[in-house]
């Protein structure tokens, strides 16, 4: 009587368990990629994936919830920066006097990979450069908001804009340690910083770009005069 035949640790898998271990482990890949991938200057889409994949990659801590890795010398000038436009239909009227049309944000969504993504971001560093109290250049900051402005003008018809440059702060990774009261959520408003401020219109088509002086910036004014001196005397106005 021939033996029984046994097993052999040869034998092939079974296809449809070597198809499971595959999905899954592309599907644990995707997860790990995209939290890793989406840690510095996340898109909309990376935030709503992130957002998604976060029952899996936080509970076994493949998500550095935005724990800085890339390098930085820990400068004002590393921070996030960007422009944001309010627009407005009309040059010859303050913008208090109208409606806002509509707030544009440089960069907006897209890939960060993208040129002109990248190339904003880069403008608006070197706006916050030339901004900068100690290196402050008047001639750098009007002409990259005289230029931006005047190309999304354009584009959306507009005649007005606010052109602003804001500074997210650096943060610590707790960030209870940074001030009392401050938000828990990192991309919270509160964070941002107002670094430079300018109106920029349109006038007989030629671009026109002025300089919003800051509280910090503006004598006050005084109604008494200060104390030793003499007021002088109202006169009556010349005919």
């Amino acid at each position: 009587m021939a033996p029984a035949a046994t097993p052999s640790s040869n034998a092939p898998i079974d296809p449809t368990l070597r198809s499971v271990i595959s999905l899954a482990l592309v599907l644990h890949l995707l997860c790990v990629g995209v939290v890793l991938s989406s840690n510095f200057r996340r898109s909309r889409l990376q935030s709503e994936l992130v957002r998604i994949f976060a029952c899996y990659t936080q509970l076994l801590d493949f998500d550095p919830q935005f724990t800085p890795y890339y390098h930085t010398l820990g400068r004002e000038l590393d921070d996030d920066t960007w422009l944001t436009l309010d627009l407005y239909a009309k040059g010859e009227e303050p913008a208090a006097a109208q409606p806002l049309v509509k707030t544009v944000r440089l960069p907006e969504g897209g890939s960060n990979w993208l040129g002109d993504r990248r190339r904003y971001f880069q403008l608006a560093k070197l706006l916050a450069l030339n901004a900068d109290p100690e290196l402050e250049n008047d001639d750098a900051t009007s002409e990259i908001a005289r230029s931006v402005g005047a190309r999304i003008m354009r584009e959306t018809g507009n005649q007005r804009c606010v052109f602003r440059c804001v500074r997210r702060m650096s943060q610590p990774l707790h960030l209870a340690e940074l001030r009392t009261g401050f938000p828990p959520d990192p991309t919270d408003p509160a964070y941002d910083v107002l670094v430079y401020e300018a109106d920029v219109w349109l006038f007989e088509g030629s671009v026109q770009a002025q300089k919003r002086s800051s509280a910090a910036e503006v004598a006050p004014r005084q109604t008494n005069p200060p104390a030793g001196t003499k007021s002088k005397p109202a006169t009556a106005p010349r005919s």
